[in-house]
């Protein structure tokens, strides 16, 4: 009965949009059916999945666990269906539609702006979407079907679903960065107390890298490293690095462009952290010319930044 459910795609679009809109009159305007429609729709749904999909309550209607779960495998196969109309436009007249990509900061300032403007002039009929965001938070956007494509470090390797690949393209290592003429390059490997001596910078959309630190930094000293200045901007945390005697824990490819103009890597005593970074996509784009010639071009940039080598 799940699998029957989830055949119907026109079925699973009012479903979605109920579930996005927590209203059934308003899902009704968006989908273009009437209200008692759409309350069919449901409640079909709910006898072939044998279980409420929705529960009431005085400010509207909210998923139930079981609902929340269809959801996600609902907006994955709404994609999937709307990925293959698109492969079946793009062999009749071109690669066109829309690819939904998230990157994280070094991708979307040195990699991908260069790269996306080639795919741009070789397939003008594509749309692209790109936005900021990090792993942990694209992930699950990549399994529920509302992004296609993420571009960053997987510091963390865990099991994927079957319709999405990993792809490394460089290593990267994450390392203690500041300006060139910082006092602290004055020591021959700057120890756990060295560090503390400075303030630190923290890129607040991923913490995980100031916490790297503080957890070496206490284990000898017994004394955490704190963030003086939290921010969201990569390339703001880089500019104030080059402005004040700041530390800052980044991936060191933040260096291999002009945005890392002035700064350097800080040599230090912490065991290194090193980690893979690439594309996280989804797998039927790998029929998509476009897509590929993207994934190519990104290679391309990867390597004449030196990033392969380097990390």
């Amino acid at each position: 009965m799940f699998i029957a459910m989830l055949d119907n795609l026109d079925s699973l679009r009012r479903f979605v949009a109920v579930a996005e809109s927590g209203s059934v009159r308003r899902a009704a305007d968006v989908v273009g059916v009437t209200q008692p429609a759409l309350t069919r729709t449901i409640r079909l749904l709910e006898e072939q999945v044998g279980a409420p999909l929705f529960e009431r309550r005085s400010r509207g209607i909210h998923l139930t666990s079981l609902g929340g779960r269809v959801l996600i495998h609902a907006r994955h196969l709404l994609r999937e269906a709307l990925l293959a109309e698109t492969e079946i436009h793009a062999l009749r007249e071109g690669e066109r539609g829309t690819v939904r990509i998230a990157a994280a900061p070094v991708w979307m300032y040195s990699i991908l702006p260069q790269v996306v403007a080639q795919v741009h002039v070789q397939h003008p009929s594509l749309t692209i979407t790109l936005g900021a965001m990090n792993y942990s938070d694209a992930v699950p956007l990549l399994q529920n079907g509302e992004l296609d494509a993420f571009f960053g470090g997987f510091q963390r390797i865990e099991a994927l679903p079957s319709f999405l690949v990993r792809r490394a393209m460089f290593p990267a290592r994450l390392t203690v960065i500041a300006r060139e003429s910082h006092p602290i390059l004055a020591h021959d490997g700057a120890t756990a107390t060295d560090l503390l001596k400075y303030s630190w910078l923290s890129y607040q959309s991923d913490l995980a890298y100031l916490d790297t630190v503080q957890d070496a930094v206490q284990a000898e000293t017994g004394r955490r490293v704190v963030a003086a200045v939290q921010c969201e901007s990569m390339l703001t945390v880089l500019e104030m690095l080059r402005q004040g005697d700041f530390l800052a824990l980044l991936p060191s490819s933040s260096l291999r462009s002009h945005h890392g103009a002035g700064l350097t890597e800080v040599p230090t005593r912490l065991e290194p952290i090193s980690f893979q970074s690439g594309p996280i996509y989804r797998r039927s784009l790998q029929s998509n010319l476009a897509f590929r010639n993207l994934l190519s071009l990104a290679a391309d940039r990867v390597e004449t930044l030196g990033l392969r080598k380097n990390g």
